[in-house]
């Protein structure tokens, strides 16, 4: 009985749907979607320094000009997983950083005052510090445990989490492709003490998807907050990208070095 009741409702109209699809005149049934893939959310968190506080923040009328590395996928991968071509994914990060207005120098035109270094990769919760890689604070959750280990009256504010703690919790929770964008002051940044201005995570989950499509979808998503100082993590939806509201416009190219194999990054669990 209870299939019975389920399955009617259900079956019936889909099938009439792609029948009235395949006989009436005009008809499209391939834009019939009975489960949209959806992706969600892709979680930005930008730390910045007490130098970088001092910037200004470029723009595309005012500037700044840097010379970059791309490190790869520095950040892990897993077997069988599609991989995107490593000039590709610095080509996105170049053109995403120029609309922030973030250019590359030119020698002997436009001199660089920062160093930017990029990474990506596989990230996963047994090996990773998911929690700090998505800027999680337990100060800004109103369910926070008051002590490790022991639970008070924070389990039953848990329905009162905001959406961000929410869905940062979660996602900490299973593995995810993970962007770094890290800003140096390009005079020390080959020196023993290098200043950093900020750092820049961009997370999005793992699960039915391939390095390949996540890493341009992620970029693009996350290009507005990109070494932008925010209070709390910022939470932008993938599927506007991915329903093409966004263009790529002509891309250029970072250097390249050579890509250690599931290094973690820093605060990762050892």
């Amino acid at each position: 009985m209870t299939l019975r009741i389920f399955s009617l409702p259900v079956r019936f109209p889909v099938l009439l749907l792609l029948a009235l699809g395949l006989a009436l005149p005009g008809a499209r049934a391939v834009d019939f979607v009975l489960f949209k893939n959806i992706w969600g959310d892709v979680i930005v968190a930008t730390d910045t320094t007490t130098e970088g506080h001092a910037l200004t923040p470029p723009s595309p009328q005012q500037p700044v000009y840097f010379r970059g590395l791309s490190l790869g996928r520095k950040l892990g991968s897993i077997p069988g997983d599609h991989e995107p071509d490593v000039q590709e994914v610095n080509q996105v990060v170049t053109k995403i950083l120029a609309k922030q207005g973030y250019l590359a120098a030119r020698p002997g035109v436009h001199e660089p005052t920062l160093f930017l270094v990029v990474q990506w990769g596989y990230m996963e919760p047994e090996r990773n510090n998911l929690l700090w890689f998505f800027g999680y604070d337990p100060a800004q959750d109103i369910a926070a445990p008051a002590s490790e280990g022991f639970l008070g009256m924070d389990v039953f504010r848990r329905d009162m989490r905001s959406h961000s703690i929410d869905t940062i919790l979660t996602n900490a929770r299973e593995a995810s492709y993970g962007i770094i964008v890290t800003a140096f002051e390009f005079k020390s940044a080959k020196t023993p003490k290098p200043v950093v201005y900020w750092q820049t995570r961009i997370g999005l989950p793992a699960n039915g998807k391939s390095m390949a499509a996540a890493l341009p979808t992620m970029l693009l998503t996350a290009g507005p907050a990109i070494g932008r100082e925010s209070k709390t993590p910022t939470l932008l939806d993938a599927d506007d990208v991915r329903e093409g509201r966004v263009n790529l416009g002509e891309l250029k190219i970072l250097d390249v070095i050579g890509v250690p194999h599931r290094s973690p990054e820093p605060g990762a669990k050892n």
